[in-house]
């Protein structure tokens, strides 16, 4: 289990550069596992029923090969040049995922119900339930996933943990033929034992598993899963992508099976399930006002909430477990909920849902899950004479509204504190919110109401767009604001770009592009070099194509874009000119950025701007050692290289400027803080740095007002990234 669950952030690592470093990488690898976790639970299931006693020899056969599937892995920087041209990037990422690691995780998720089914045999007899395993498994998981961002990352490379992993695998498959050893003959011994209990008259068959019950175990599996992969996906598309903020939830997550399955944790269980109203009702405040919160308070409420919910709802499934008899087939559908779930998450809903609509419809089916597995006595409404009786709809309102108003407070307080420009939507929705599970003593009349409030929020409260389109990058929204004369370029929740409609002023670069701030600075600082009548600009990020404000006649621009949806809004006139006003139709490549770069000649650029967002997530591995050099190597000597790192919750300048300096830059810094009629103007606060080896660059820059970073001891890598250091929990 521990194996298995490190693994996962560091092949996510290994794959996330490909695609660009967005956040539906992550939900993809977990889609990836739960999908093998289903397969290795269905190969348990086959190799106790039909097996028998040579189940356990087949296993360490298959251990064995999953050794020499490790041995002839390709190394990372192989990966690129695997055959995914053409394919969807979420099945891209499966089939990289699949051939590096594929039959080796296959082979790990089926050890936990192997190791019980054969626990069972061998000690069955003794009276132990074999399902304290499955919580020593998530356990062990846990161990692996926290030991992951605080132990592992900060000190080992991504070569020496692959090393690291692939020994301890062979230690496992050593142990794993040890156990196999003891359980072979007992299987044969039990299966004789059982062969004579059905010849005897007297003995009672077990019960039947009725198809309500296996359909009431898959849907208490996959709503956890789903919310798993949703909240992951709400916070790492506000946060820079990494496996820092995939590995908490996914640690929660299986906290909660060990809760539910361990005799001591099961105490818990009951608080959860009394909770989990609660906690699912605060989950609509940062979906119903996302942006501008403070990291703390968004990370602590929706994980807080995950564990309750999963607790609640895994507590659930605990209780409903069958005899060990059935255990292999308990196991399969489990996994089966959670790989149905995950596949929703991560394939269905990018295709067929243009928002993220399922993060509403998991914390519905949360709230029907409850309903479904409650008490009668609960689901029934009394009446009071000819009326209807709403005192059941108030029974518990002070269990549910202290907890409720407590954290609702702290939340609104920090909000309107820190003047979050989603204090005003937050409090609306803590209010709102409060109303409903006020009267919500009801489960069905509180999921009801909730997804009558929801459905509101999200079809006819939000606001009214241009355009919407989904894609595997994220969710790119264009609003028009006739009042402001504004057109304005969303991806999640960040702005992207914003155009004034007024002919006089729509080709004056905005937002983070203002001509007095650090991009105006950059153009000043650009020239053609000898023998060139261009100057040449490369941009790693189209964004709404503000850049093109500054193009002239002399001028070429090359945009270096990955999500073709923003390829198409930017290029229709019909949403923003940028680009079809420039003098030179810029030239568009689509793709990774680090990777079209490596095609393009050297000393190619007078300028790279790196400006690459998925919402407020900057893709690491455009800012490595190895990428800097990449990048550098098309700038011309005597050219200069930007970076856009305006960033709400990390300030990765320290690291920036280690990995320049590595190359022997010189890294540079200026943030910008524009006066009141600057943002009148369309200017919005930005922070640049600049890198350039050439002393009359720098000199340039410092008279402009900029400032030299200071750097890090040590720089991202290919091989290293530490985030935790660069993170500000204030927001």
């Amino acid at each position: 289990a521990f194996l298995l669950f490190s693994v996962q952030p560091l092949v996510g690592r290994l794959v996330l550069p490909i695609f660009g470093g967005t956040p539906a990488v992550w939900a993809t690898t977990l889609f990836f596992f739960q999908a093998v976790l289903l397969a290795g639970y269905l190969y348990a299931h086959v190799s106790v029923t039909w097996f028998g006693r040579w189940g356990p020899p087949i296993h360490v056969a298959l251990a064995g090969l999953g050794i020499v599937a490790l041995l002839l892995a390709p190394a990372r920087q192989a990966l690129a040049s695997i055959g995914i041209d053409g394919l969807p990037p979420a099945l891209g990422v499966i089939v990289l995922l699949g051939t590096v690691i594929g039959l080796p995780a296959f082979i790990l998720t089926t050890t936990t119900p192997l190791l019980s089914s054969w626990f069972a045999n061998v000690r069955g007899g003794d009276g132990q339930d074999p399902y304290w395993l499955y919580a020593l498994s998530n356990g062990g998981s846990l161990l692996a996933l926290l030991a992951y961002p605080l132990v592992i990352e900060p000190r080992l490379g991504l070569t020496d943990q692959r090393g690291l992993w692939l020994v301890a695998f062979v230690l496992m498959a050593a142990m794993l033929a040890l156990a196999a050893a003891r359980a072979s003959p007992a299987i044969a011994s039990r299966a004789k034992a059982l062969a004579a209990m059905a010849l005897d008259a007297t003995t009672a068959p077990a019960p039947a598993i009725t198809t309500t019950r296996r359909l009431r175990w898959v849907l208490l599996a996959a709503i956890p899963s789903g919310l798993l992969s949703a909240v992951t996906t709400f916070i790492a598309t506000d946060l820079v992508s990494a496996p820092l903020l995939w590995v908490w939830p996914l640690a929660i997550y299986l906290g909660s099976f060990i809760v539910a399955f361990s005799p001591r944790g099961r105490r818990y269980i009951p608080p959860a399930i009394a909770a989990a109203p609660v906690m699912v009702t605060l989950l609509w405040v940062p979906f119903g006002s996302a942006g501008g919160w403070p990291v703390l308070a968004t990370l602590l409420l929706e994980l807080l909430a995950l564990g309750i919910v999963t607790v609640a709802l895994h507590g659930r499934l605990a209780a409903d477990r069958p005899d060990p008899a059935h255990l292999t087939e308990f196991y399969l559908l489990v996994s089966t909920g959670g790989a149905l779930a995950s596949a929703f998450v991560a394939l269905i809903a990018p295709l067929v849902f243009p928002d993220v609509w399922e993060y509403p419809i998991l914390l519905i089916g949360a709230l029907v899950a409850l309903a479904l597995t409650a008490p009668p006595a609960a689901r029934r409404i009394k009446t009071a004479g000819r009326g209807l009786d709403f005192s059941p709809f108030l029974v518990g309102i002070r269990g549910r509204m202290l907890p409720y108003l407590a954290i609702a407070g702290i939340l609104g307080f920090v909000l309107i504190a820190t003047g979050s420009i989603a204090a005003e939507a937050g409090v609306r929705w803590l209010l709102v919110g409060g109303f409903v599970l006020a009267v919500g003593a009801r489960p069905w009349f509180l999921a009801g109401t909730t997804a009558f409030v929801l459905v509101l929020a999200t079809f006819v409260l939000r606001p009214s767009v241009d355009f919407r389109e989904r894609s595997f990058f994220g969710v790119t929204e264009v609003r028009a604001q006739p009042a402001a004369q504004l057109v304005v370029l969303f991806n999640g929740t960040t702005v992207h770009g914003t155009q004034s409609t007024d002919p006089a002023r729509r080709r004056v670069p905005t937002t983070y592009y203002s001509r007095g701030g650090p991009a105006g600075d950059l153009f000043s600082l650009v020239a053609p070099a000898a023998g060139r009548s261009r100057t040449n600009v490369g941009v790693v990020g189209l964004g709404a194509g503000t850049v093109g404000a500054y193009a002239t006649a002399d001028m070429a621009l090359s945009f270096f874009e990955i999500d073709p949806v923003v390829i198409r809004v930017a290029t229709d006139p019909a949403y923003f000119t940028y680009l079809s006003d420039a003098p030179n139709p810029p030239r568009i490549v689509l793709g990774d950025a680090r990777l079209s770069l490596e095609d393009e000649p050297s000393g190619e650029f007078d300028l790279v701007i790196l400006d690459a967002f998925s919402s407020d997530a900057i893709p690491v591995h455009l800012l490595t050692t190895e990428a800097i050099a990449t990048e550098w190597r098309t700038v011309r000597p005597g050219g200069l290289m930007g970076f856009h790192i305006s960033n709400r919750y990390y300030d990765l300048t320290p690291a920036i400027a280690a990995g320049g300096a590595a190359w022997g830059l010189t890294v540079m810094e200026r943030s910008d803080f524009p006066d009141e009629a600057q943002r009148a103007a369309g200017a919005s606060p930005s922070r640049w740095l600049a890198a350039s080896d050439d002393p009359a660059v720098i000199a340039r820059l410092t008279a402009l007002g900029w400032t030299q970073a200071g750097a890090a001891d040590r720089p991202f890598t290919d091989d290293y990234s530490d985030l935790i250091r660069y993170l500000h929990l204030g927001g």
